[in-house]
């Protein structure tokens, strides 16, 4: 390449690496501020580990759900047995 066809992807490059750090920079705040109400659905099997303001909700009559928790580490985990559910994330999920 010539002299000039290489400053030219030169400035190209550190135009595009500018570009991503502007993005990576705003795109990185106010995560945690905002609520996440992440929905999950669950159907029988699937075990998920729930934190507080967790809500879990149940769509069909026939649902059966487990509760299970570790006493090392304080998790708390629910299994779907029976039936489908549905769990809406709470705030403290997003803080995590």
């Amino acid at each position: 390449m010539n002299s000039i066809a290489c400053e030219s992807v030169r400035h190209a490059f550190r135009a595009s690496a500018l570009i991503v750090m502007m993005l990576l920079s705003a795109c990185g705040g106010g995560f945690d501020e905002e609520p996440n109400n992440a929905r999950l659905f669950l159907q029988p099997g699937d075990e998920v580990e729930v934190f507080r303001g967790d809500e879990l909700t149940s769509p069909s009559e026939d649902s059966r759900i487990a509760v299970r928790h570790e006493q090392q580490g304080d998790r708390k985990f629910v299994t779907v047995l029976a039936g489908t559910a549905e769990l809406v994330r709470g705030n403290y999920y997003a803080q995590r």
